[in-house]
């Protein structure tokens, strides 16, 4: 491929790797970039948490068993030497084994034994959960040098891609619960993404701003819920917290590849009814106010509440404690709540 032709290639390549689309689809981006590079036999995409196969998808298709994935992961040579080194560089398999020691590996003859890969150039992105692995594979012809320096430019931008195809699928999920908050955290419980309304409601209800991680009563309710699933027992519940007044639901609305979890954060607050003040001998104006006055709420954001002014709001209140025969607030409002809770 001349460089004229490799550099067109590469811009449309790297057009391809960021268009924008959910994260389930970007798999089929990246196979459709790596093809106007690389000429290859078949190729594949890998997802991990630590050292387990969360997601295989390969081009051509091609129905590889995830099971054998999961058992032989330990024996592949190159994915050894990048644990142990910490290599961000991309490999070849023939960096560290000769070809007669990779036919033999287990991997090859029980997983790779029909397609031959006798030459396969691989990187691993750790940088993230889940972990990423992009390799590309040939029968017949060693990758050059040049290819592994053309894969090594665009690790980057497979890795920029696939964080950009996470927060569509955030954004978009996030975007049909508008009115309720929205969190993404990792197993750790830190939070990946959180929505404004997700935020306001974790300062509310636990107090927590600025946020890093999960507040531990939500952390712990799902540990508990997630060691249920496991362990096939009985559902936990959602997670209520408040009062009766206002409280606050947490669900969750899907679990990833093994790797997040993503909660939906719901705020229930009960309609207040002044009317039934009024059996106080109170006029509707003033079972109002008294109503926010219960409620805990000043003069001068009762005057905000009911679009009046301050001054009208005291006087309301002059009169309130004269019919409830109360000398202050707290008075006034015990005997709204009296009444509320009947």
């Amino acid at each position: 491929m001349s460089n004229c032709s490799l550099a067109r290639n590469l811009s449309k390549a790297l057009l391809e790797l960021h268009s924008s689309g959910p994260h389930t689809d970007f798999p089929t981006r990246l196979f459709a970039s790596l093809r106007l590079c690389f000429s290859c036999d078949f190729y594949s995409f890998n997802e991990w948490t630590d050292k387990k196969v969360e997601r295989v998808e390969i081009y051509p298709n091609w129905d590889a068993s995830l099971k054998l994935f999961k058992g032989y992961l330990s024996d592949h040579p190159s994915i050894n030497a990048i644990y142990q080194k910490r290599l961000k560089s991309a490999v070849k398999v023939s960096d560290f084994v000769s070809l007669t020691q990779w036919r033999q590996a287990r991997l090859y003859s029980e997983l790779f034994r029909l397609r031959n890969p006798n030459y396969q150039l691989t990187f691993v992105s750790a940088e993230q959960l889940p972990k990423l692995a992009v390799s590309l594979n040939r029968t017949g012809t060693a990758f050059s040098e040049e290819e592994r320096s053309l894969l090594n430019l665009l690790r980057p931008h497979f890795i920029q891609a696939y964080r950009e195809s996470r927060l569509f699928s955030y954004l978009n999920q996030a975007a049909e619960s508008s009115n309720d908050g929205f969190i993404v955290v990792d197993r750790a419980w830190r939070i990946r993404y959180v929505n404004a309304r997700g935020l306001v409601l974790l300062r509310d209800y636990f107090g927590q701003e600025p946020v890093d991680s999960l507040p531990t009563r939500i952390g712990t309710w799902l540990q508990e819920k997630t060691r249920s699933r496991s362990a096939s027992e009985s559902p936990v519940p959602d997670l209520i917290v408040g009062s009766d007044d206002r409280s606050l639901t947490i669900q969750t609305v899907a679990i990833g590849e093994g790797s997040e979890y993503r909660l939906l954060l719901r705020e229930t607050v009960r309609q207040l009814d002044a009317r039934p003040l009024q059996s106080l001998g109170l006029t509707n104006r003033e079972a109002e106010v008294l109503l926010w006055l219960s409620q805990g709420k000043s003069n001068s954001e009762i005057a905000i509440i009911l679009t009046t002014k301050v001054r009208t709001i005291a006087k309301h209140l002059e009169r309130v404690f004269a019919k409830l025969m109360v000398e202050n607030r707290t008075a006034a409002a015990h005997a709204a709540m009296e009444v509320l809770r009947a």
